[in-house]
């Protein structure tokens, strides 16, 4: 885990209590805002994309689309 201030998909979907397919999902239709890659290439998520992606769980649980 690196403490740079960004989280892995993994940690983003742990934090918000989703799965990584569904921060992906979300991810590639832009709902949540584009992340930085790694060095590796892999995505890095901040404290704007753990928002965004609890609100749209938040919206989703009142059956909004």
């Amino acid at each position: 885990m690196k403490h740079d201030g960004f989280w892995s998909i993994g940690e983003l979907a742990e934090r918000a209590g989703g799965t990584v397919k569904t921060v992906r999902f979300y991810s590639d239709l832009g709902l949540l805002p584009e992340s930085p890659r790694s060095s590796g290439g892999h995505r890095r998520y901040g404290p704007a994309a753990l928002e965004r992606l609890r609100l749209i769980r938040s919206l989703r649980a009142l059956d909004l689309p």
